[in-house]
């Protein structure tokens, strides 16, 4: 991927593509893209604060933990998405880990430009600010799928939310993720992750015919949840 190819996706998806055209060209002209082997990690949780990232190409685990808890797979990031901007902005250790499940292509901007930017755009704080609502509606998301839901539901609530920047977007995309992965993900057992998803596979509304990968569309599995909710209010 070139140069303009990666700089473009931020244009088109994500956080980034919502701001104005001016913040945009401002924001991508100070980062520095780097390739990230798979495996390797952007930052592990309790790293010092550095600056914000996003992903440009391949996909990215985001590990989390409650207390002293291990850390748990609780999302997998892909290309137009940014991550840590609390750290940024507040100066506080890193709340997750963040880990390449891919090669990636990644665009990191660090706190030094951040400031210079801000004297440039006075609203910066705010486009960060909106950067971190869109993150806790993602955990809001992950939190209401484990607590309510029969497999199904869990599972396409899942997918939906994996779907990141193309969630509203009526076409197939696809997931590098295994069955026991999406279960994790999703709060259930192997035993109730499998069913389910033979299920979804046999009624089209997902397809996993490249081996550990899922391919669903988002919106179409929004109606179905939707379609579902209408069913139980009558």
């Amino acid at each position: 991927m070139s140069h303009a190819d990666a700089a473009e996706i931020f244009h088109r998806k994500g956080w980034l593509a919502t701001q104005p055209k001016p913040f945009r060209d401002a924001w991508m002209d100070v980062g520095e893209f780097r390739s990230v082997p798979r495996g390797i990690r952007l930052y592990s949780l309790g790293d010092p604060p550095s600056g914000v990232y996003g992903i440009a190409e391949g996909f990215a685990d985001v590990l989390v933990a409650s207390s002293y808890l291990p850390p748990v797979l609780g999302h997998i990031a892909r290309p137009g998405w940014w991550v840590g901007e609390a750290a940024a902005v507040a100066g506080s250790p890193r709340r997750v880990e963040v880990r390449a499940r891919t090669d990636l292509r990644v665009c990191y901007v660090s706190p030094q430009n951040i400031e210079e930017l801000e004297r440039r755009f006075p609203r910066l704080w705010r486009a960060l600010g909106e950067l971190t609502v869109m993150h806790l509606d993602n955990a809001l998301m992950y939190a209401s799928c484990l607590v309510k839901g029969d497999a199904k539901t869990k599972i396409a609530n899942t997918l939906i939310r994996l779907a990141g920047p193309e969630m509203m977007i009526d076409a197939a995309v696809s997931i590098p993720c295994s069955q026991q992965e999406l279960g994790e993900m999703a709060g259930l057992s192997r035993n109730s992750a499998g069913p389910a998803l033979r299920d979804m596979a046999r009624n089209g509304q997902i397809s996993r015919e490249v081996y550990g990968q899922v391919t669903f569309n988002p919106v179409q599995l929004a109606k179905m949840l939707e379609s579902g909710l209408e069913r139980g209010a009558r």
